[in-house]
């Protein structure tokens, strides 16, 4: 019976101390996380949520990305709209996207101006609906991303933008949307 004892008294150690090193490599990868990701917003500093390829004209202004699915019905009703929208937004300095995160060309005949098909963008876009407004800046960061239920919805958030220039640190009243 001792010898019993003696094996499970070395296993229990042994796998104290298994546990112990195992929760310091934890602890370890966690500060470097916190050390990586602590400077700034995490917007800039999220490689995953840059899009290079829809920065906006410079740093005074936005780029307003509507991200439509052929699959979504709302975004039939929204299209259209984004029309008028754009020239007004495009006016005022700001650059004006119709992203069709498909890929389906059912976008083409719009009049949406300057469409983006979604596969063909350098990062995924990971949102969690459609139809969406994304706000991004001059370095392809994304800034905001809002669904959009209605032509009033849409209406609403470009609001602001419609004015004329959106300051570098202004990030606007919208909330971030991208599913992780």
């Amino acid at each position: 019976m001792q010898p019993l004892l003696w094996a499970l008294l070395v296993l229990a150690w042994t796998a104290i101390v298994f546990l112990t090193f195992g929760f310091a490599g934890l602890v370890t990868k966690v500060r470097a996380l916190e050390a990586n990701g602590g400077s700034g917003t995490a917007a800039t500093n999220d490689p995953a949520r840059r899009w290079p390829d829809l920065a906006a004209p410079d740093a005074g202004h936005r780029t307003l990305a509507l991200v439509v699915s052929s699959t979504c019905p709302t975004c039939e009703e929204v299209a259209p709209a984004w029309s008028g929208l754009r020239r007004g937004l495009g006016g005022a300095g700001h650059r004006t996207v119709l992203i069709d995160i498909d890929g389906s060309g059912t976008w083409n005949n719009t009049g949406a101006g300057e469409i983006l098909p979604g596969p063909g963008l350098s990062s995924p876009l990971l949102l969690a609906y459609q139809p969406a407004l994304l706000v991004i800046d001059a370095d392809g960061t994304m800034l905001a991303a809002e669904p959009v239920g209605s032509v009033e919805s849409l209406k609403a958030l470009t609001e602001e933008y419609l004015g004329g220039t959106t300051p570098p640190s202004t990030t606007s009243s919208l909330t971030t949307g991208v599913a992780s």
